[in-house]
């Protein structure tokens, strides 16, 4: 399909440049910046994302039910506002906003194209961030979604779904 080899060339390229944080673990201390500075680093393995700086590692967590919910309420909004070509940058961290700016001429039209929404499933949890199968009507997709300490969207990226 000639949209699935452009949707995946793009998404590959330019979306997956976008830095993902995640939320930093109450238990660890804060760095000098303020914000979180630990990536995903097996969220979506193997990508041709450039390298980070590691944090130190944070102990893998188990959420609950609400967690769940609270992130998928999140995705679906965050991904409603992308196809209507609406974001509300409030949601996000300032450096996350900036970030989102700067793609969403790409990425509005991109998730246009995979039509409407159809399912999100809750796949795994790493280092705070949630990740989620999310089935359009012309694609599917893998999603990591983490938020910081004041609750804004710090972490937020997507690709093709794995089958």
């Amino acid at each position: 399909m000639k949209t699935l080899s452009l949707t995946a060339a793009l998404m590959g390229a330019t979306l997956l440049a976008v830095p993902a944080l995640a939320q930093q673990a109450p238990a660890q201390p804060a760095t000098g910046s303020g914000a979180a500075a630990a990536t995903l680093p097996h969220a979506f393995e193997g990508d041709a994302a450039p390298a980070r700086p590691q944090a130190a590692p944070v102990a893998p967590t188990t959420a609950t039910a609400p967690d769940i919910a609270r992130s998928e309420e999140a995705l679906r909004a965050v991904i409603a506002a992308m196809q209507a070509g609406q974001i509300d940058y409030t949601v996000f961290t300032p450096d996350m906003a900036e970030q989102i700016r700067a793609q969403s001429g790409q990425v509005a039209p991109l998730l246009q194209q995979f039509g409407p929404l159809k399912s999100i499933s809750h796949l795994d949890q790493q280092n705070g961030a949630d990740v989620f199968r999310v089935i359009f009507e012309k694609q599917a997709t893998a999603w990591v979604i983490g938020f910081n300490e004041e609750d804004l969207i710090a972490a937020l990226l997507f690709r093709p779904a794995e089958d």
